[in-house]
């Protein structure tokens, strides 16, 4: 297929990037990449439209820790489970690394109400 299907409704989520995903930093790391990876967008529009900032994001298949992790990056808090030591191993890294960077000041946060 050239193009991917359109839809007629808004429900139905056709604009998702397939490879924004935590598996594309796996491959650069030279680290196994987990066979079936979660699209950060959807993960994205589903934390968005079904909770609020400050609330707690359970996922029981953790595996890379992609809910977490975008969880985190949207000011909310992120539980994961997983039972692969590896790819838990990884995706604590990836929420160490999202937790870091939402501690760091930018120029805006230096400005103060400028």
């Amino acid at each position: 297929m050239v193009c991917a299907p359109g839809s007629w409704t808004d429900g139905v989520w056709d604009d998702i990037n397939r490879m924004r995903t935590l598996n594309t930093s796996q491959r650069l790391k030279k680290r196994e990449m987990h066979i079936c990876p979660l699209q950060l967008d959807i993960v994205e529009r589903a934390i968005n439209r079904w909770s609020n900032p400050g609330d707690t994001i359970l996922d029981p298949f953790g595996g890379l820790m992609t809910v977490p992790y975008m969880a985190i990056k949207m000011q909310r808090y992120g539980v994961g489970i997983e039972l692969n030591p590896d790819y838990f191993r990884d995706g604590v890294g990836y929420l160490q690394e999202a937790d870091e960077a939402g501690k760091m000041f930018t120029l805006f946060d230096l400005a103060g109400g400028l």
